[in-house]
């Protein structure tokens, strides 16, 4: 299964890294504003609820082309990036030197799950990354004890116009995809002891802020 989604990543990395910086053609653009506008609502959000991060430890789970880490590390947040895609890494770690960020921000290659991580983090993002994760119980418990203050996540809802429309155009490309009822992800925060927790709806996507302080969500 990683595989897969790493084969999915690696092979277009740079044609997801454009849409972030809309360099692309017209067609490309108009169908980032119809079919991508989540995308940017749940970048807008996660950079709302991370707030004042200077100084602040911070873990980004999926972290792709590095958009949310790189933002963040300008806000002053030192970040630590994994994702499994190399190409993808790549595009990050340029784009961190260009803007003189690369010292506020790490990033590893590798499965989460068999990546070795000490640190305690204030903050840990998974944006877009539950969606090709089959069994999201274990990462979210990895998370829950590397983290001490929140996990900021993202999981597709299932019942959307374009959650048919997105399966079977990964299919093609053969990368499965993953979507959720908001009551499973309550139940798998539970069982990977998360403390408390709050879902709204972003676009097409539950929106996820969870502490691991006690508490039931």
């Amino acid at each position: 299964m990683k595989n897969k989604v790493w084969k999915y990543f690696d092979s277009g990395a740079g044609a997801f890294d454009s849409i972030y910086t809309g360099k692309k053609g017209w067609l490309g653009i108009l169908l980032d504003r119809i079919f991508r506008k989540d995308m940017r609502e749940r970048f807008e959000e996660t950079m709302r609820e991370c707030r004042n991060v200077r100084g602040t430890p911070i873990l980004d789970v999926g972290c792709g082309s590095g958009r949310y880490a790189i933002e963040l590390a300008r806000r002053g947040a030192q970040v630590t990036g994994v994702d499994v895609s190399g190409e993808m890494l790549t595009i990050a770690r340029t784009i961190a030197r260009e803007n003189g960020l690369i010292d506020r921000c790490t990033f590893l290659e590798g499965d989460f799950q068999s990546l070795k991580l000490e640190r305690p983090f204030s903050v840990t993002l998974a944006i877009g990354l539950f969606d090709y994760i089959p069994s999201p119980v274990s990462p979210l418990g990895k998370m829950r004890e590397l983290t001490e203050g929140k996990l900021i996540a993202t999981f597709p809802r299932l019942w959307t116009w374009r959650a048919p429309l997105r399966k079977a155009r990964l299919a093609l490309r053969g990368c499965p995809v993953y979507f959720y009822r908001r009551k499973r992800i309550g139940d798998l925060l539970r069982e990977s002891g998360w403390g408390r927790w709050s879902v709204k709806k972003v676009g097409k996507l539950h929106f996820v802020v969870a502490h691991s302080s006690p508490g039931q969500g």
